[in-house]
């Protein structure tokens, strides 16, 4: 009788744990997930890049008529450095952000006289020495993918140096000039410090550049255009 009692006990309980061990069994194992990647806070960085200038102006006499006309063509590399802050809603992201490059963009175009008649009387050496913005941001994030639009102020130095086929008159000038910017790129976050990105920005500058060469080459009157292509770096603390 005892057992027949002691092996009703062991049977009830093999099926307990059986059963106990089905329930744990059925139950989901819990996944680790990491936390979504925040885009809020500062960042510095580094940038490397190509840009193009170009305008199609006059130069006008000292009674404001066209007297010749111009199309600078300035290209080089840019290299230069941008901090900024973000701040992240939801997907939504907003930010500010500097910018300054060293430029050694420069070219030479054909100076001719207005209207034109035969060929060019003169050269046109031209260069930007530096651009510069400060620009905010409105981009949307996937995760550690932002992408990105900007808009703000630009800033460049624009310089001349005109050379008659003669080599009888030499007349040069620079301005700094500030004009406006519109951009977009793309940025990925490599971890929770570094991120790169490529961008485009367009600059447009109103140009009246003043020579040093009354004679000749009064006031050069332009809207001067700026193509940037650049890739960049970025520490976000």
């Amino acid at each position: 009788m005892k057992s027949t009692a002691l092996a009703i006990v062991l049977v009830s309980l093999a099926a307990g744990t059986a059963s106990a061990a089905d329930v744990v069994a059925s139950e989901p194992v819990p996944t680790s997930v990491g936390a979504p990647f925040v885009w809020t806070g500062g960042y510095i960085g580094l940038q490397l890049g190509y840009s193009k200038g170009s305008g199609e102006g006059a130069y006008l006499s000292p009674g404001g008529v066209r007297a010749e006309t111009a199309s600078p063509d300035a290209r080089g590399a840019l290299l230069g450095g941008q901090v900024g802050y973000n701040h992240q809603w939801g997907s939504m992201v907003v930010g500010v952000e500097g910018e300054l490059a060293y430029s050694w963009a420069n070219g030479t175009s054909d100076i001719v006289s207005f209207p034109v008649a035969g060929g060019p009387i003169a050269t046109n050496d031209n260069e930007f020495t530096y651009l510069g913005s400060i620009t905010g941001r409105l981009g949307y994030a996937m995760d550690r993918t932002l992408f990105y639009a900007k808009g703000g102020v630009g800033f460049t130095k624009l310089s001349m140096s005109d050379i008659s086929l003669a080599n009888t008159v030499n007349a040069s000038g620079s301005e700094t000039l500030t004009g406006w910017t519109v951009g977009a790129g793309i940025e990925q976050a490599l971890n929770d410090k570094w991120s790169i990105r490529g961008e485009y920005q367009f600059y447009r500058f109103d140009a009246n550049l003043a020579l040093n060469e009354p004679a000749l080459f009064r006031t050069y009157d332009d809207n001067f255009d700026i193509h940037a292509f650049k890739l960049g770096v970025n520490y976000r603390f």
